[in-house]
């Protein structure tokens, strides 16, 4: 379904997400405010989707992830699109979050 790499990884203080040539972030860790999940609906559509400073990489419905950042970033969507709010469709959402939050240096709360 999508061309190229489709990885997320964590490590060297950033957050790095791509989604074959149609998508890619780099993120600061530092720079992450909040961390969270929400549910992606069937109509959120599959794939880099955009929406109000937020951008979305999803190959499936379901639990996804939130990152929430202080500051805007450049995130290709396939066009540069300025976001404040990372969302990220993965198979373990909790695991995700909480390495993102070892990275960031904070203990994970309830809300992870």
């Amino acid at each position: 379904m999508v061309r190229g790499e489709v990885a997320a990884e964590i490590g060297d203080g950033r957050v790095r997400i791509r989604l074959g040539l149609v998508g890619r972030v780099d993120l600061d860790a530092g720079k992450i405010a909040r961390l969270s999940r929400m549910h992606w609906p069937w109509w959120g559509g599959l794939g880099a989707r955009v929406g109000r400073q937020m951008v979305a990489y999803t190959l499936a419905w379901g639990d996804a992830a939130v990152i929430e950042l202080v500051e805007p970033v450049d995130a290709k969507a396939p066009m540069k699109w300025r976001a404040t709010r990372i969302i990220i469709a993965v198979d373990d959402v909790a695991g995700f979050l909480d390495a993102i939050a070892r990275e960031r240096g904070i203990v994970p709360d309830g809300a992870i």
